[in-house]
């Protein structure tokens, strides 16, 4: 048997053929190759299926590189679940991943100018070693004594504790983020009447010099952030973004200003940029998340930017829908709020909402067990269709243990 040549199955060709898509998903597919825009969605309007298509259209249809177009995300978990979704769906090689987290982005934008400039290669310090790094300077100081003038609130058994050590982390790297100096800080902090702020202020300037002696190419992801930023500010930003035309966001009400800089300093180089977002699924505010940065995108990038919001929920029905519009609207509008009128385009289940009470949380947990195993029983639902959410990590182990002794997978 002799073969002569290859054909594309053209049943695998319409398994990745574009989705149906309504027509504000199509509004920002066919956004100008240089226009910047701010897509606000509701959960479930399609923003993902919608940044997909943007890179298909760009590719596939428009004839650009693979490597003019990159997808940004601020998680490792969803820039990989982005980057196989982007992968099935163009289905042609490319030079490297289509999406990438912020911080990956940045690590090689500074490894690039460094070996540009025959420096060292810098390293990402983990969050935990930064918190062991704070936790021996704090302990050096209670052990001996000295160290900053902290307030009483803030004595040495609340400053051995892995909560104070993560709120103080936060604080440096906002401050970081913010430019502002340890000096800065201690003027803030005696301007607002805030000990604490010229107590951390004096921490810092400690922990900047034992870090500069031990670990000297060692940057957070605030510090990566700001190298970052000037080199792609610079005249050789290197290759990776020399060569983009268009970087498409995901999740941007998340994005602290470490990020709001980087995507401004492309701004700046003439890139386009589309993000995607809803303020009102921001959970990322208490660690210098800026979920307004969608509405206000023009003002943060500096550049002309139009805001699209997608009209249709299509994993909701008409009482979900309701009920969601009846919790977001209690929410600020974070500069947006027009997404909160997405229609419903999904019908309702037969009992779309219902209300467990209970006594005691055993009761509970048995409860939502039973109403989980009816609704794979009786009405065939896959057991990978369903899902627990609850308001604490901590209450996990528990809740699997629950469900697993009611044959609950």
């Amino acid at each position: 048997m002799s073969i002569t040549g290859f054909e594309r199955a053209a049943s695998r060709l319409s398994a990745r053929a574009m989705p149906d898509l309504d027509d504000s998903q199509r509004r920002v597919i066919e956004l100008a190759d240089d226009a910047s825009a701010a897509v606000i969605g509701a959960p479930g309007t399609g923003k993902s299926t919608t940044l997909v298509e943007v890179v298909a259209d760009r590719i596939l249809s428009r004839g650009w590189r693979p490597e003019q177009v990159l997808a940004l995300t601020l998680s490792r978990t969803t820039a990989a679940s982005l980057r196989d979704s982007i992968a099935l769906r163009l289905e042609v090689p490319t030079a490297g991943p289509m999406a990438r987290t912020v911080n990956s982005l940045a690590f090689e934008v500074v490894r690039d100018a460094a070996r540009a400039n025959d420096a060292h290669a810098p390293r990402l310090v983990t969050g935990a070693e930064q918190d062991a790094d704070i936790a021996a300077l704090l302990q050096g100081h209670i052990e001996e004594g000295t160290g900053p003038s902290w307030p009483g609130a803030l004595g040495t058994e609340v400053r051995g504790l892995r909560h104070f050590r993560t709120e103080l982390r936060e604080l440096m790297m906002r401050a970081t983020e913010y430019d502002i100096s340890t000096e800065r800080l201690r003027q803030l902090g005696r301007a607002n009447d805030r000990p604490e702020w010229v107590a951390a202020g004096d921490f810092i300037d400690e922990y900047l010099a034992v870090v500069s002696t031990t670990r000297e190419t060692q940057l957070d992801s605030a510090e990566l952030a700001r190298f970052a930023v000037a080199a792609i500010e610079s005249e050789n930003p290197g290759e990776t973004v020399a060569a983009l035309r268009l970087v498409v966001v995901d999740d941007l009400q998340e994005a602290t200003e470490s990020t709001i800089a980087i995507l401004r300093a492309l701004a700046k180089r003439g890139v386009a940029l589309i993000a995607f977002g809803d303020p009102d699924v921001a959970v990322n505010a208490f660690r210098g998340g800026e979920p307004d940065s969608l509405g206000r995108l023009a003002t943060e990038l500096g550049v002309p930017c139009q805001t699209l919001v997608l009209s249709t929920a299509h994993r909701q029905g008409p009482a979900l829908r309701a009920l969601t519009l009846a919790v977001t609207s209690r929410i600020g509008a974070s500069a947006a709020g027009r997404q909160r009128e997405a229609a419903a385009g999904a019908e309702d289940a037969g009992h779309p909402i219902s209300s467990i009470a209970s006594t005691t949380p055993a009761r509970e947990w048995a409860a939502i067990a039973r109403e989980l195993r009816e609704q794979h029983l009786r009405r065939g639902t896959a057991w990978r269709d369903m899902a627990v959410v609850v308001r604490s990590g901590a209450q996990i182990p528990v809740l699997a243990r629950s469900l697993a002794h009611a044959e609950v997978p």
